[in-house]
């Protein structure tokens, strides 16, 4: 691979350790007072006194947790959670894949990337991962209505140097990291970094087929030159490639409905019969291809001028081309794959920072564009029903056969997208600052116009299913040469967007260490275009908005020596997009994105950093959240509708059709929305007569139920849990070596990602089950 020459030669040349090594090295010799800096708000500032709900997860609390990709990160700062199609935060995220771009804006080195399929990838020598929970709406703009997540790589080092670290746990997982510092000169250094996991999977093994393995790799070189000492400029290219397999599909329950009328078409009351944990889905173990083959290729650049003491200049600018040619899911009943499917992005953005007496203004100027020039989306969308409609499916040549109240499936439709420029563009206008009213009080303000564009460029076929294969596959015919449906959007029409985001806010000073803020701030989520082949209401849908009230308190009391934020919220959305399932009378279940939905959300957030001695660290959080729809009548209501299948083959032997059905979601509560979520971290270093340290250490989360779907129904509650991670870590005397033995998820709980109730059943895919291994490192 073409990572794997550096990785090997930076861990032959430099002995092995982890970047994380150097943070706790340092931490042992600096003072027990020590102040985070954040650039949440495009400028430098202590998170003390940053006005905003922003949370910093480290390299080392990373390392612990043993958290390699982004996906990953969820539950390591309040709120955040994962989507279907990216992150959460605050109970905002999609359920399904299908929905476009995330309500969550994730950012790698200040470049915002599309793809969720990137969270996927590794996240490896990382400086930090800053989380901002709210709309973003001025500095950040479009699709952070719910939150920002910045990925900091690190930076060179001004000495020569290197560092790397080889870990092996269960289920043969293998990690071998290495980072190497080449000060060409005083004003010029490089990093190279390198990073390979491979595992064996912990999901089910059917047949030749593994699931859950993990296959990852990548590389970065970044550099750094002062090329005065005013200008600096920082420049990162990368590769990175993800191998693995998909998640497995398990069983969680199934429906069937013992007084239900086929002659009618009535439902009658619900059975729900549980699994084990253990039983996957129908149809899982007659899959063949479940291999992920995904390509990333990234160029980052950041130009800093320091213009004068009060004036700087930044000019940011990336490009990122990531290639799919593999399987995306895999469930047994459905399948997506992808095929020389290419997206490519890039933008530009210039920030002007302005600081004098009691002004402090950033204000910039942004363009962005990503298309998907290329390639191909293949969707195998088969179809269940539960007994004894079921019934029906087992006379017309059934997938998986029901049999007594079990369910069915059947082949139903395939799914062909062929893109020839599909994508958005966007341009805004920013300014946000802040004025000193007095010596304490602070007042900001902040406005942010943008202009987008989306279009839908691409080709739609839909065929009879289990008849296209990657051999076979065509824009815009069918094997056999009978389509179902066809439509071709590619001299389709833009469509065009535009909003005006604002924030107002005051912050004060009660005393030297704690600050007070409210603010009032509103967010943009573009809209969106669908195949015009769907029903009319589905063809488009318009953008969400958000206003945001907010308070909080940051603390540092003690000597500096505890950190507390507070944060209360109220958010209010309008026109919430929400992804749901709607039955096509003709090409059958097609996911859609409405504009159906308003929704209120209210919490509170106790964030906590302790360090009583030097050798003693606790942290924490704890978070309240209410999160339902304010009103969401007409939702789709996927539990009593049958699928189009069904009712084309249920008439023909004499039974009626089911028509689709719709409910009102008012007052219910939003999905990925724990009422409770906490955690918990503390380490405590033992100082030996040697020299060295052992440094025992406990990271605890634990959350309340949530919902799979946005009818709450007892087939998709999730039941809360918690987890626990154990590290116990010997630093020797020179802190150039340590060895570190783990176990994550030491409850052993079977944690779900992904759940999704339909009305025959509701099926999962989980996390890892525990997990235990040694990591050893040494640096110089």
């Amino acid at each position: 691979m073409k990572y794997s020459a550096i990785l090997l030669a930076s861990a032959a040349l430099f002995p092995l350790a982890t970047p994380a090594l150097a943070q706790d090295a340092a931490a042992a010799n600096d003072p027990i007072t020590t102040e985070i800096v954040v650039t949440a708000q495009k400028s430098s500032e202590k998170i003390s006194k940053a006005p905003i709900a922003v949370s910093v997860v480290s390299q080392a609390a990373l390392d612990r947790q043993s958290i390699t990709s982004a996906d990953r990160l969820v539950s390591t700062v309040p709120s955040l959670q994962l989507s279907q199609n990216g992150f959460a935060i605050r109970g905002i995220g999609s359920n399904n894949a299908f929905s476009g771009y995330s309500t969550v804006a994730t950012q790698f080195d200040g470049i915002y990337n599309p793809s969720s399929v990137a969270l996927g990838l590794a996240m490896f020598d990382i400086g930090s991962v800053e989380v901002l929970r709210g709309p973003q709406g001025t500095v950040y703009g479009r699709n952070a209505t719910a939150g920002v997540v910045n990925i900091n790589s690190a930076d060179p080092g001004r000495h020569f140097g290197g560092s790397a670290s080889l870990q092996y746990g269960r289920f043969n997982d293998i990690r071998a990291q290495a980072a190497v510092d080449l000060p060409v000169s005083d004003t010029f250094g490089l990093r190279i970094a390198a990073f390979r996991q491979v595992n064996d999977g912990y999901g089910a093994q059917l047949g030749t087929a593994r699931f859950d393995q993990t296959n990852l790799g990548g590389v970065r070189l970044t550099a750094k030159w002062a090329i005065t000492p005013t200008l600096i400029w920082r420049v990162s290219g990368s590769y990175a490639e993800n191998n693995g397999t998909v998640p497995a599909v398990y069983l969680r329950n199934y429906n069937y409905y013992p007084q239900a009328n086929l002659n009618t078409g009535s439902f009658g009351p619900v059975t729900i019969v549980p699994t084990s944990f253990d039983t996957v889905n129908p149809g899982l173990d007659q899959v063949r291809n479940n291999r992920i083959n995904v390509k990333s290729y990234d160029v980052r650049s950041k130009l800093i001028w320091q213009a004068s003491d009060s004036l700087s200049l930044t000019w940011l600018a990336g490009y990122s081309s990531l290639v799919n040619n593999g399987v995306a899911a895999a469930s047994g009943v459905f399948s997506q794959e992808y095929i020389n499917h290419k997206t490519n992005s890039w933008s530009h953005e210039l920030d002007v920072n302005f600081q004098r007496g009691p002004v402090k203004l950033v204000a910039g100027a942004y363009i962005y564009q990503d298309e998907i020039p290329s390639g191909q989306r293949l969707l195998h969308a088969g179809n269940t029903a539960p007994a004894p409609f079921a019934s029906v499916y087992n006379i017309f040549g059934p997938l998986v056969a029901s049999t007594g109240n079990q369910i069915g499936t059947i082949n139903a439709v395939d799914v062909v997208n062929t893109y020839s420029g599909e994508g958005s563009k966007s341009r805004a206008l920013f300014g946000q600052g802040t004025f000193s009213l007095t010596e304490r009080l602070r007042a900001t303000a902040g406005v942010r116009a943008t202009w987008d564009d989306v279009n839908g460029r691409e080709q739609q076929l839909v065929c009879p299913g289990a008849t296209v294969t990657r051999a076979n596959i065509n824009a815009s015919s069918c094997p056999g040469g009978f389509a179902i449906a066809y439509t071709d959007d590619r001299g389709r029409a833009a469509a065009s967007f535009s909003k005006v985001s604002w924030k107002a806010g005051l912050d004060y000073d009660l005393t030297p260490g704690v600050l007070a803020y409210a603010t009032v701030s509103t967010g943009y989520r573009g809209g969106g275009l669908q195949s015009s082949g769907n029903p009319v209401a589905y063809q488009q849908y318009a953008p969400e908005t958000v206003t945001n009230y907010e308070a909080g308190l940051r603390a540092k009391l003690l000597g500096d020596r505890l950190f507390i934020g507070l944060t209360g919220y109220q958010m209010d959305y309008q026109n919430l997009q929400v992804s749901s399932i709607v039955v096509d009378p003709v090409q059958g279940p097609i996911a859609v994105t409405t504009n159906a939905a308003k929704a209120r959300i209210r919490g509170v957030d106790l964030e906590t950093t302790y360090r009583p001695t030097r050798n003693d660290t606790f942290s924490g959080y704890l978070a309240y959240m209410v999160a339902e729809y304010r009103s969401f009548p007409g939702a789709s209501d996927n539990l009593h509708s049958a699928d189009t299948m069904y009712n084309i083959f249920a008439p023909i032997l004499g039974y009626a059709a089911i028509p689709s059905a719709s409910a009102d979601y008012s007052g219910k509560r939003l999905t990925n929305a724990p009422q409770f979520s906490a955690r918990f971290s503390y380490a405590h270093a033992f100082d030996l007569a040697s020299g060295g340290k052992i440094t025992p250490s406990v990271d605890f989360y634990a959350q309340s139920k949530t919902f799979a779907s946005s009818d709450n129904a007892v087939q998709g509650r999730i039941a809360g849990y918690t987890k626990t991670d154990l590290n116990l870590r010997y630093d020797e005397p020179s802190g150039h070596a340590y060895i570190n033995l783990f176990m994550n998820n030491v409850e052993d709980r079977r944690i779900a990602t992904t759940v999704v109730p339909v009305w025959s059943s509701t099926t999962a895919s989980y996390a890892p089950p525990r997990t235990y291994g040694v990591r050893i490192g040494f640096k110089y």
